[in-house]
């Protein structure tokens, strides 16, 4: 169960977030007026995306989104929180739009963004890692969402204790998801048998012996497959 309004909300609320970043200074050379004509028309395309995704209309917002990261990374660098705000904008529309392995990619990126340059506990980095968790568990890839969960629920039970409402949610989140199937135990290395000519061939009774000699069964196998949405 995913509190505070479902996915979609706590996602939007985490993109509001991010866009109060203070900015790391543009990493392209300044020049006056041409840089903050630049910036205002990548401040209008942030507005543009992010007014579409509010009314639901996810496939209108995905050009404006696209072109504004374009231009961020230009304008500021890769690791600029605007160009952060525009990667987090832009995963969120292909996200809801159905295009999940660009925006996982995306997700990724400012996860780890923030991670490198900002560390565990600041707040950006917890929504990013929020939104990847969210991902996740929507997509069903419990193998990612859960080490993830994992992180999550411990930089929250630091920041904001275990009492909280995102530690809650995590936990939530948490127990949730599938265990994992206990794994079977290895034989012994004298049961198995070292090839299929030797199971297949019989053990020849000693002459003038009656003691029997028991075959050992072949082993099996058993294939399984994992398909990912």
């Amino acid at each position: 169960m995913v509190l505070g309004g479902g996915k979609r909300g706590w996602i939007l609320r985490g993109a509001l977030l991010l866009c109060l970043a203070a900015p790391l200074g543009a990493q392209a050379p300044y020049v006056p007026d041409v840089t903050e004509a630049r910036e205002k028309a990548w401040r209008k395309l942030v507005a543009a995306s992010q007014a579409a995704y509010a009314s639901g209309k996810h496939a209108d917002g995905i050009d404006p989104a696209r072109k504004g990261l374009a231009l961020a990374d230009e304008l500021f660098g890769p690791d600029d929180p605007r160009t952060l705000i525009s990667a987090n904008d832009l995963a969120l529309q292909l996200d809801s739009a159905g295009y999940y392995r660009e925006a996982e990619g995306l997700y990724r990126r400012v996860f780890d963004s923030y991670l490198r340059t900002r560390g565990e506990d600041d707040p950006n980095t917890q929504l990013a890692v929020e939104n990847l968790v969210d991902f996740y568990v929507a997509r069903k890839r419990h193998d990612a969402a859960g080490p993830l969960a994992d992180y999550a629920l411990r930089s929250f039970r630091r920041t904001a204790g275990s009492g909280s409402a995102r530690s809650q949610r995590m936990e939530q989140i948490i127990a949730a998801l599938p265990k994992p199937a206990p794994s079977m135990p290895t034989p012994p290395e004298s049961a198995v048998v070292k090839s299929a000519d030797q199971a297949a061939t019989p053990m020849p009774e000693p002459a003038h012996q009656g003691d029997n000699v028991e075959k050992m069964p072949s082993p099996t196998s058993e294939s399984t497959g994992e398909n990912h949405p």
